[in-house]
């Protein structure tokens, strides 16, 4: 069981750097209070891995993993826009559960077929031990966004808001653009 649980942390920890969901809760930091997007994101990994690990080999079967790519890219570029047009609000505006919800959907929609849901899928399947997978899988994310969310509160949020709210915006545009042409094109050929 240990094997299992250190096996599916090291796995998703060294997975998750660099990735979309990792980008999301680092960008989420700099507007709203770090708890809210630790919950929100932790909220939705949670979901996402409690999935790939209870049901993951019925999702793999029956929805066709372009489609959730496809899905995934132009939620990401509908976000990079809605955030770029948006009216900018004061930071003091922002308070209650806003950075909770918002994080939570967009690392659900992001990290939904993800290659860390899928590992937690395949480690499940080779070492049997779901229990084990989904409590190594959600340390590893639980530090991985942890110090993400620290960097982005800590130095993002100093930044000005404009230069900030247009980098954010074209960060999101360009995930998009990236999870729709690469990642489909992947699995097309």
């Amino acid at each position: 069981m240990l094997a299992a649980a250190t096996a599916a942390f090291i796995t998703v920890f060294i997975a998750e750097f660099g990735d979309k969901t990792q980008l999301v809760s680092l960008s989420m930091a700099s507007r709203y209070p770090p708890l809210q997007v630790l919950g929100g994101a932790m909220t939705a990994l949670a979901l996402v891995v409690g999935l790939g690990v209870g049901v993951g080999s019925i999702i793999a079967n029956s929805v066709p993993t372009v489609l959730v790519t496809m899905i995934s890219g132009i939620v990401f570029i509908a976000i990079g826009l809605l955030n770029l047009f948006r009216r900018d609000k004061d930071k003091q505006e922002c308070t209650g559960r806003t950075g909770f919800f918002q994080t939570m959907v967009m690392i659900f929609v992001a990290e939904f077929g993800d290659k860390t849901q899928l590992a937690a899928i395949f480690l499940v399947a080779s070492l049997g031990q779901p229990i084990a997978v989904f409590v190594g899988a959600m340390a590893g994310m639980l530090l991985n966004h942890a110090i993400a969310i620290y960097l982005g509160s800590r130095f993002l949020s100093k930044l000005n808001p404009r230069l900030l709210k247009i980098s954010t915006s074209a960060l999101f545009i360009l995930i998009g653009f990236i999870i729709i042409f690469l990642d489909t094109n992947h699995f097309l050929n």
